[in-house]
């Protein structure tokens, strides 16, 4: 039984759920030294493909009117400060400063990039978060002296949990502290936002961290999936300028809740290949077909290092791409099948030549200079008979853009395609 698909609502009620649950709060003994604490300086990160991760939730256990440190703004001489209440306006600031330093050195280090970097569907928003962050204030000490600037010491301990939208669940949680000490007056601004770095640099720093953001235990568990054999059945015959229309029926928009790619079909029982970063989280997806009708479609399997996912709707009369067997050659006439932009421009062919074979980050991919957009993500390449010869990943624009060689896919997910009475 196909079920209905979780909605971005449901995940923002878990994730919200998870990242909210009850603390208490520590008061600092303001008779004691501001604690001190090392601030330790991130690794940069490398993985396969860039992480985009979303500062999502900031939450407070410090109750409104606590006393957690002094400030100093009144006397000439520093040492004389008054009692400093936590409140909504600090709360803001505390949070918008540990965020941007997080957003910071997340970029400096490559834990992720910023929207558009290197992207191949920049304003894909299916492409958009792989993971969501939430961080809970659990304690601070706060004593400055401002003076047109500020100095003193600050120090605080946060719970911080990282929500994987693909697995649906916390993937690392762990209490941190960070801080900051400042013997001479800093510029207005500097100390708290040096603040919101030392926090996050110790973050960024903890190996757990890098380590779930790889997924390695969830990688190991999907690299080598039980062989899958799909009965073609019937594919669309070419060439591409006699069958461009039954080519067109065969290819599918396909909507997350969060996004659209496009998708299409490999088995008469309703087997579709996309990319991994179309579906995202969801375990139910949309299927709209080139006649507008719309289906449920159920995620199967993906593979996360290679973008790819194989979904399953109900058995349609709708024709099917054929694979080629061979490899295609340089200098072909190539085309391009999918939904721009979403389904409002689905069903659209364009055309251009393979340009190279290329290895990047130890994957294969074919280029091309083919015309690809955002929704184009997931769509057949093809060759001049309709044959299908890579999955659309990267466009990087300038006519240089990266597909997903169809073999790859096809064994990363353990597909073995059997034509119908093979």
């Amino acid at each position: 039984m196909i079920k209905k698909s979780l909605s971005t609502g449901s995940i923002a009620a878990l994730l919200s759920a998870t990242l909210a649950l009850p603390v208490c709060a520590q008061v600092p003994d303001l008779s004691k030294p501001v604690p001190r604490v090392e601030t330790r300086q991130p690794v940069p990160f490398q993985d396969t493909r860039p992480h985009r991760i979303q500062f999502a939730r900031w939450v407070s256990a410090i109750p409104a009117g606590t006393v957690v440190g002094s400030l100093d703004k009144s006397s000439f001489i520093c040492g004389d400060g008054k009692p400093f209440h936590y409140g909504p306006v600090n709360d803001t600031v505390f949070r918008q400063r540990v965020q941007r330093g997080f957003e910071d050195l997340a970029v400096q280090y490559e834990f992720t990039r910023k929207p558009g970097q290197d992207s191949v569907f920049e304003a894909d928003p299916s492409a958009a978060v792989d993971f969501r962050l939430g961080v809970t204030l659990l304690a601070l000490d706060y004593r400055v002296c401002e003076r047109g600037g500020t100095k003193g010491a600050a120090w605080g301990r946060f719970r911080w949990e990282l929500f994987s939208l693909r697995e649906q669940r916390v993937v690392y949680s762990a209490e941190l502290e960070g801080g900051v000490q400042a013997d001479q007056f800093l510029p207005p601004g500097d100390f708290s936002r040096q603040f919101g770095r030392n926090v996050a640099a110790n973050l960024l720093a903890d190996p757990a961290f890098a380590d779930a953001l790889r997924g390695r235990a969830q990688v190991a568990a999907a690299a080598a999936p039980a062989a899958l054999q799909i009965v073609t059945g019937p594919t669309v015959p070419g060439p591409v300028a006699k069958a461009g229309e039954a080519l067109l029926q065969a290819v599918v928009t396909v909507e997350s809740g969060t996004g659209s790619g496009s998708g299409f079909f490999v088995g008469r029982d309703g087997y579709l290949l996309t990319n991994l970063h179309v579906v995202a989280d969801a375990k139910f997806v949309r299927i709209k077909l080139a006649n507008g009708r719309a289906l449920v479609g159920e995620v199967l399997r993906v593979d996360r290092a290679r973008d790819v996912a194989l979904l399953r709707t109900d058995a349609v009369s709708t024709p099917v791409l054929a694979v080629r067997p061979g490899d295609a050659q340089i200098g072909e006439d190539v085309y391009a099948i999918g939904s721009p932009y979403g389904a409002v421009l689905s069903g659209s062919l364009t055309r251009g030549v393979l340009s190279a074979r290329r290895v990047v980050e130890s994957l294969p991919f074919l280029q091309s200079d083919v015309a690809i957009n955002p929704g184009n993500s997931g769509g057949p390449l093809v060759d001049g008979n309709g044959q299908v010869i890579g999955i659309a990943q990267l466009r990087s624009g300038n006519g240089v853009n990266l597909f997903i060689p169809i073999a790859e896919a096809l064994q990363r997910l353990g597909l073995q395609l059997q034509a119908e009475g093979g």
